[in-house]
This record gives C-alpha cells, structure tokens and sequence, in this order.
C-alpha cells in the first residue's frame, strides 16, 4: 500500500498570514523610499560671507542663503533673513563660510563680553584674527633676582579687530579683545601699570588652527 501523498494547498488570498506578510512587505519599501527622500531633500540655510565676532549686529548683507543637507538638524539653523529677530546680535563667533546657528543669535544683553584694546609691540602670529580664540598673558617685570613671570588672566577672549598701526611705524599695533566681564578689572589694572600684554591665539580652539 502506497504513502499517503502531500499536496501543498494554494496560499490564498484571504489567508492572513499571507495579508500580513504583504502589508509588511508594502510598509516597508515605504519606510526605505521615505528615508531616502528625506536624506536627499535639502533646505536652505544662512551662511556668513566674512567672520563675525560677538556683539555685532547680524548683517543681512553679510549671510548669503544656500541649500543644504542637513537631515534632522534644520531645526538648528537659522533658513531667512525674515527669521532674524529685529535688533540681532552674534552672541558667540561665527566664521565665514560658517552655517548661521540659532545658539549664536540674541540681543546685546546676552554677551557677556567688553571690547579691550591691548596695544603690542610686535607682529601677532597668523592665528590671532578677528573672531579667534585668543588668550591674554601678563608679563610682570623682573624682580631684583632677575626672574621674570607670566601670568595668565585671560583663558578665553576672541579678537574683535586687528590695528595694524602706521604705515611709518609711529604708531604700534593694536588688537581689540572681547574678554568676560569677570576678567576685565585685572586687565585694566595691568594696563593702567604700563606693563606687557601678550595676545595668543589657541590652537585648537573655534576658528583658530594649530
């Protein structure tokens, strides 16, 4: 007597198993597609033609709008001049080529630093430019010993402006620092005395390299 011979049944339509197993085929080519789509949409975005240091008026002259790829992080960035609020300053240094961050946006009391000319008596290196990191060391004359010391009262000013002086060198070169609030008394009094000020740039920092 021979086996008993098994015959696989049709898959029907009405199987649920199978409704199933094309809803989730369905939903996912979807998901794939929509994923897709979404890292190649772009979005416009302000961008700064030239550095802008903190405390400066957000200049509409001075962003240029592009398209960019920027996923789930357009929420970050300001997309329009109409999206700067009236009366707009750099809270933070933004340098040029830079996207326009929200964080780097506010109003005036929202800086908490002060512009201080520091006058120095040689060429600054190349990395101490407007919107760098800088730091502000003082000098101290030298004791009867002959030791000379260096403190250091600024950790982190960012450089307003460069003065380069006269073209006939009567004049010496000066550089304007934004330091904190909390730093400037020290510094005035190291200036009041006359006494040395070095500006040096970070490696490392935002918008200064190594």
């Amino acid at each position: 007597m021979s086996a008993p011979v098994m015959r696989l049944r049709r898959p029907r339509w009405k199987d649920p198993r199978l409704i199933v197993g094309v809803v989730l085929v369905v939903a996912s080519v979807l998901m794939g597609a929509l994923l897709v789509s979404r890292l190649a949409e772009t979005t416009p975005v302000l961008v700064a033609r030239s550095p802008i240091v903190p405390g400066d008026p957000i200049d509409p002259d001075n962003l240029t709008l592009v398209e960019m790829r920027l996923g789930d992080q357009h929420d970050l960035y300001l997309g329009a001049i109409e999206a700067i609020p009236d009366g707009s300053v750099a809270t933070r240094a933004v340098q040029a080529g830079e996207l326009l961050p929200l964080s780097a946006v506010g109003q005036s009391a929202d800086v908490p630093l002060r512009p201080i000319v520091i006058p120095v008596d040689s060429t600054v290196a190349e990395s101490v430019a407007p919107g760098a990191s800088v730091e502000l060391w003082h000098t101290a004359p030298a004791q009867e010993s002959g030791d000379v010391e260096a403190e250091l009262l600024v950790e982190r000013g960012v450089v307003r402006s460069i003065d380069e002086g006269s073209s006939l060198g009567m004049r010496s070169m000066a550089v304007e620092v934004l330091v904190p609030s909390d730093d400037l008394a020290a510094v005035l009094q190291v200036l009041s005395r006359d006494e040395r000020l070095d500006v040096i740039g970070v490696p490392g920092a935002y918008g200064v390299t190594p």
